[in-house]
C-alpha cells in the first residue's frame, strides 16, 4: 500500500469502560445500523496490516461495555 493511500485513510477509536482502547487506524468504510431489535451497533471496515487482509469489526452501540467513540474527520 503507498503511502498516499495511506494518508487518506481515517482513523476511529472505541472508548471501553474497562479503561481500554481499540484504535483502527486504517479504516475504510463505518455504518451505523440497528439489528433486528432495534438496538444501534457499529460495523467498521478496516485493513489489518499484520495479516494484509481487510476485516470487519461490529460493537453493539448499547452495551455497557462501550463508553464512547471518536473518529477523524
Amino acid at each position: 500500500m503507498s503511502r498516499k493511500k495511506d494518508r487518506k485513510r481515517k482513523n476511529f477509536t472505541i472508548f471501553l469502560a474497562n479503561g481500554k482502547t481499540l484504535n483502527f487506524t486504517n479504516l475504510l468504510k463505518k455504518e451505523y445500523l440497528k439489528d433486528e431489535n432495534g438496538y444501534p451497533y457499529c460495523k467498521i471496515r478496516y485493513f489489518d496490516k499484520r495479516i494484509n487482509k481487510q476485516r470487519i469489526a461490529y460493537f453493539q452501540l448499547i452495551n455497557d461495555s462501550v463508553i464512547g467513540y471518536a473518529e477523524d474527520k
